[in-house]
Parts: C-alpha cells; structure tokens; sequence
C-alpha cells in the first residue's frame, strides 16, 4: 500500500512521465516487498524555490552537497524524476544502511533500464542512487526555454 507521501508526489509529476513511472514502481515494489522493503517516493516534482534551497544545502546553509542542480537544471524542476527512499520496518536505509541501500539500489536500477528510465547510479559523476527520471529526449536547456510559453504547465512540456 503506498503512502500518502508517494501518491502525492507522483501526482505531483508531469503525466507522461508519471505513465512512464507507474508500471516501473509496480515492478520495484514487488521485488523490494520480496526483501522486505517499502519504497516511498519521497520527491516529485520540485518549484524552483525548493531547489535552491537544497542547493544552498552545504554552500550557504549548512549540511552536506546534496545536489549540483541549479533552480532550473533539475529534471524534479519539470516533474520527469522521482527519488525513491527506502525503509525496512521503519528504518531509512538510505541513512542507517547506505551500504545495502546501495545494494538495493542497483537492482532498482536495472528495473529502471528495463523500463526506459534514466538512474543516476549509472552517471560518471556525482552519482544519486535514488534518483529516476525521464526526459523524453529533451534537454534542460529546452525545457527551461519553454516553460513560460507553456505557462509554467509542466504537463505542457512534453
């Protein structure tokens, strides 16, 4: 059963992106249940307000770089990704147990592949294990440009 959190920030998303996601997460909440594991989708889509403040997180405001995203160059910014958190009998395992997260991680990630969706495990740089998106072949540059002439309607974007 999905958490009010999950089904908030996937309703949160753009509509292809969130036809993309939906028999992907299915897939993923099968095999985790199998391990014992509940999947949350503990982000959606993201204003441009909230991304600068994570990007502020461990430059101007203290905490650790959770992000090199700019307000605008996060594909959360157009509702095309989601970041998955994981827990096993409450416990986040992200934080407590990063190490079998990223075990669980990888596995989630080659559903992902199967899917056509993007993990940022796989990136050369600053890898984001629970990070998934979808682009549908754009890039940020033209989603940025668009959103005013879509009247900042991510569904309109794609």
């Amino acid at each position: 059963m999905r958490t009010k959190r999950t089904i908030e920030n996937l309703g949160s998303l753009n509509k292809k992106a969130l036809a993309k996601f939906e028999p992907f997460l299915a897939e993923v909440e099968k095999a985790m249940a199998a391990k014992g594991v509940t999947v949350e989708v503990i982000s959606g889509l993201r204003s441009w307000a909230a991304q600068a403040a994570l990007y502020a997180q461990g430059r101007t405001k203290p905490g650790r770089i959770v992000t090199k995203a700019r307000p605008g160059s996060s594909w959360h910014n157009y509702g095309l990704a989601i970041d998955l958190g994981l827990f096993r009998n409450g416990v986040y395992l992200d934080e407590k147990q990063p190490a079998q997260a990223d075990k669980l991680y990888a596995e989630i990630g080659k559903i992902a592949a199967d899917h056509g969706i993007e993990w940022a495990g796989n990136w050369k740089s600053f890898t984001e294990n629970p990070h998934f998106q979808v682009t549908f072949g754009k890039t940020l540059a033209e989603l940025r440009a668009k959103m005013p002439a879509v009247n900042y309607d991510v569904n309109k974007l794609v």
